[in-house]
């Protein structure tokens, strides 16, 4: 069974940018890993390596939220749902990607709170590196929001009683018979 292929759109992307975004913070923390231990063994130092991974990692885990989320990976009980009728299913998916999209939005709106008063303050790092704050929390609100936009394309996709792309990824995957991380 092959799958229709539909155009990108500005959402796919957004999403698409901020995923590679996201893997190229990974890549980043394992060139400053590398650069870590590569002082360790030489004179060179290299400081203030902790605070650019711990930074990168947090990046990197915002931004593949969308995407992530978009094509089926963030964790969902199937179980239930195929236990219950078509009726019920579908209440059961608006509900819960209600409840998904107030708690994204919130989350969208509270980091984008906490990000803006630390540029507001001039709040700065304390750590090796001193650098403004906001500019590592800004990457957590992008993702945050490439997030709560992504939930609310599926949320629109199920009152008009469309399949969410999510469970057409799972049924895709099922297809192709992959069975691996079916919960």
């Amino acid at each position: 069974m092959e799958v229709p292929v539909t155009p990108k759109r500005w959402l796919d992307r957004l999403l698409d940018l901020c995923a590679v975004l996201g893997a190229l913070c990974i890549l980043g923390v394992c060139i400053v890993m590398i650069m870590m231990s590569l002082s360790r063994e030489t004179t060179i130092a290299f400081r203030g390596g902790d605070d650019i991974v711990a930074w990168l990692c947090a990046a990197s885990a915002f931004l593949v939220l969308g995407q992530t989320f978009q094509h089926g990976g963030i964790v969902r009980v199937e179980m239930l749902l195929e236990a219950v009728g078509p009726r019920r299913r579908w209440l059961l998916e608006l509900v819960s990607l209600t409840v998904c999209l107030v708690f994204a939005a919130y989350a969208t709106y509270a980091l984008g709170t906490f990000a803006w008063q630390s540029w507001d303050i001039g709040d700065v790092s304390q750590g090796q590196i001193v650098i403004p704050l906001w500019i590592p929390q800004s990457f957590a609100v992008i993702g945050c929001a490439g997030f709560m936009l992504a939930v609310g394309d599926e949320w629109q996709r199920v009152v008009r009683r469309q399949k969410p792309r999510y469970q057409v990824a799972q049924e895709a995957k099922l297809a192709a018979g992959d069975f691996g991380e079916t919960i």
